[in-house]
């Protein structure tokens, strides 16, 4: 095969993440208790790319915990000093599952007392060296894309017949099926490291005290064992998505056993293997370009009426949020309303778009992506859950509607309210830019 059908250079190193046993977990507020077990190793899988034509250089990285949020200027700069590829050109993607280590400056802090920051720093700095290895080993390499379907992931915010929702499973509310699959194959077309993603939270297994991966873990272990390659799993828009095996028996979301949550990862691996052996796939050429932009969102100030019914909540977060801003109204000043929030794009010419925004996005602004720039790139892949996570980013639709994903993280974030109307457009407007 001539070298002009491997247009890239390709490298991969993975490594464990696993917290000790007995350590705290991430996701849950309300779960304070220590880890008592390990269901699943946790991994990092770093994937490396350089464009032969230009040299340009990208990283992408895929750790199975919650997500790298405040960390991520620093993991950045760790990665940089180890391989020179520039700040803005690395990725850091979390699966979010739930069983993995506290994070979060300011949730995690103040939900168990403090999070483990050598175990933290030691990670940041394997993953360093682990992306200088990835770079080293790169080789020459073709990519090709393709999309899979898998059918578990289900909106968890059911109208009401009110205006309202519930956190219920529903087919009715928008949701993904659909499953990107990005394949690294080398000079004689063999398959050897893949990409893939899904939009659904990976909580199946609810508040439990083990450590693992959820349905993503199993399901990239599951890949790498019927294609025979590496594989990292790249979170999509899942903000209101969730598994739910659909039982008469049981309208809401059950806490899945570990065996049914290794059948939602199964279910989702044969989506990708079916993929691969049985598509087309679509030959992803061009130049890399990637992009990376801050800008601000703009939150909201509820009247004082909105803080005050608050004031005497049996949950500590939502207390303390509004006892937070009263005392900033009662000084006559406005409570901060500026959010920062990263948008990043990694473009392969025309061919393929990979969007990653930092936040728990509902799935509209993934089928909002895909409808936008649909026309303009031959395939696009919306990602969520990247770099600095900021929480929930809820539709414009969804704001009326309320919930969770609206207003109740934002009192544990600490923001004064939900996001303004505009946000949505925003976020799809600066996209657009970008990738001109």
């Amino acid at each position: 095969m001539s070298q002009s059908y491997l247009p890239y250079l390709s490298g991969v190193s993975i490594i464990d993440v696993t917290p000790p046993v007995g350590s705290k977990l991430a996701g849950y507020t309300a779960r304070t208790e220590n880890s008592t077990n390990v269901y699943l190793p946790l991994r990092c899988i770093i994937t490396a790319l350089t464009d032969c034509k230009t040299s340009k250089q990208t990283i992408i990285v895929s750790i199975e915990w919650l997500g790298f949020y405040d960390n991520t200027d620093h993991v950045r700069e760790l990665i940089t000093a180890a391989t020179g590829v520039p700040n803005d050109q690395i990725l850091l993607c979390g699966t979010h599952t739930h069983c993995g280590p506290p994070m979060r400056q300011n949730v995690d802090k103040a939900r168990i007392g403090g999070i483990d920051e050598p175990f933290l720093e030691s990670v940041f700095q394997r993953i360093a060296q682990a992306a200088k290895m990835a770079v080293e080993a790169q080789k020459p390499t073709r990519l090709r894309y393709t999309t899979g379907w898998c059918g578990f992931a289900h909106c968890r915010r059911r109208p009401d017949g009110n205006g309202k929702v519930e956190w219920m499973p529903t087919l009715d509310g928008p949701h993904d099926h659909t499953v990107p699959v990005l394949l690294f194959e080398d000079e004689t077309g063999k398959l050897q490291h893949l990409l893939f993603g899904y939009a659904c939270h990976p909580t199946a297994s609810g508040a439990i005290l083990e450590i693992g991966g959820d349905y993503a873990g199993f399901a990239a272990v599951e890949v790498e064992k019927s294609l025979r390659c590496t594989a990292a799993f790249i979170q999509g828009c899942a903000g209101d998505q969730k598994p739910y095996k659909v039982d008469p028996e049981c309208e809401e979301f059950p806490q899945y056993p570990i065996d049914e949550i290794h059948e939602f990862g199964n279910q989702l691996a044969r989506g990708v293997t079916y993929a691969v052996r049985f598509n087309t796939p679509d030959a992803v050429e061009g130049e890399i370009t990637v992009t990376s932009r801050k800008i601000c969102l703009q939150t909201t100030v509820l009247p004082r009426e909105g803080y005050e019914a608050f004031l005497e909540d049996e949950n500590p977060f939502f207390s303390r949020w509004a006892k937070k801003h009263l005392e900033t109204i009662d000084k006559g000043e406005t409570p901060d309303t500026d959010l920062p929030f990263e948008l990043q794009t990694i473009q392969f010419g025309k061919s393929l778009a990979m969007v990653a925004m930092a936040g728990e996005m509902s799935v509209e602004h993934g089928l909002r992506l895909i409808k936008d720039q649909g026309g303009r790139f031959q395939n696009v892949w919306p990602i969520g859950y990247a770099n600095g996570i900021v929480g929930y980013v809820c539709s414009r639709r969804q704001l009326s509607e309320g919930g969770y994903e609206v207003l109740s993280n934002i009192q544990i974030i600490g923001e004064p309210g939900p996001l303004e109307e505009k946000t949505e457009d925003q976020i799809h407007q600066t996209i657009a830019e970008m990738l001109d």
